[in-house]
């Protein structure tokens, strides 16, 4: 009879260790695909919504992703006391006028997916492009288009630009 062997696996996840550098450059994709979305469709009030809606899915992505080592790199505490100082996407009002924000932005986006996939697999990479996405989608779901952020909250630019973020990550967007 064969003996049978018992091993206790750890459930826990080996963490990524990410450089400052890194750390950054993995938090500018989802800053830089969201300041686009923002881009888009300015407005002084909605403009505040919006960065508090992002904040509010980014603070959230460290503990609706626990178990994805990658992303939960990206939000250790000790980590962040460090301080982050992701690059600013450079834009200018033709930039915005002229939908080149979208495409600077999907730059940035993809050095960060390159980055992502040499530090974690492809799951964690997948669900590093879905945070990518919801960020995006917090975004443009934050505050209409109307006086004090009021009315239509996606517009048809904010659509237009969240499905083709969506689709250059091959990412579905959940309900808008």
């Amino acid at each position: 009879m064969l003996g049978m062997i018992f091993v206790s696996i750890d459930t826990h996840f080996m963490a990524i260790q990410l450089t400052s550098d890194e750390r950054n450059k993995l938090l500018g994709g989802p800053l830089s695909a969201a300041m686009a979305v923002m881009a888009v469709d300015m407005g002084i009030f909605s403009s505040a919504q919006e960065a508090i809606a992002l904040g509010r899915e980014l603070a959230q992505a460290g503990s609706r992703y626990a178990s994805n080592p990658l992303i939960a790199s990206l939000f250790d505490q000790e980590a962040l006391k460090q301080g982050i100082k992701p690059e600013k996407l450079e834009v200018s009002v033709d930039d915005v006028r002229s939908g080149k924000v979208l495409d600077k932005a999907l730059a940035e986006v993809d050095e960060a997916m390159v980055l992502a996939r040499s530090k974690g697999d492809a799951e964690c990479c997948q669900q590093y492009a879905q945070l990518i996405v919801d960020s995006c989608k917090a975004v443009a779901a934050a505050a209409g288009n109307g006086l004090f952020g009021s009315g239509e909250k996606v517009t048809a630019n904010e659509k237009a630009a969240l499905d083709r973020i969506s689709q250059h990550l091959g990412v579905p967007i959940t309900t808008v």
